[in-house]
């Protein structure tokens, strides 16, 4: 399979590993390389509400320090650039996630990102009481 992107006026074209075409999160989970940093960009076929939806999911994934400082640093510095390309094009990501192995993803914690649960009442902020020197004095 090849993977074309619109990058300003050139194509480029980049071989992409093994067929990718229809896996799962558990599937997802075991093409992430172990010795290299990479994009994932992940199509999460899922039901919602009785509705059959799917939403990309980016993952980013470095595996730790047994990585050159040199692909570190490039993957983590060209990863907005890359997120905005994919925008501007009409890609639409429902949520992004930074990962150290494949182990870090799996589909409870998918639908979670890209169905985050709300909550019914939120603790509303309670201003402390300013410090004082104790009861207050009347002074004659």
């Amino acid at each position: 399979a090849t993977l074309k992107r619109v990058w300003g006026k050139q194509w480029y074209q980049r071989r992409v590993r093994g067929d990718c075409s229809n896996i799962t999160a558990a599937e997802l989970a075991g093409k992430i390389p172990e010795d290299e940093p990479r994009y994932h960009l992940f199509n999460y076929n899922h039901d919602f509400n009785g509705e059959k939806l799917w939403k990309i999911v980016f993952f980013y994934s470095c595996p730790g320090y047994n990585v050159p400082v040199k692909q570190r640093m490039m993957y983590s510095s060209t990863k907005s650039t890359f997120l905005t390309g994919l925008e501007k094009n009409g890609m639409e990501i429902a949520a992004k996630k930074e990962i150290s192995e494949g182990a870090d993803v799996n589909e409870a914690e998918i639908y979670d990102m890209v169905h985050p649960q709300k909550h019914a009442s939120r603790a509303a902020f309670v201003k402390p009481k300013a410090p004082s020197r104790g009861g207050r004095r009347l002074i004659r």
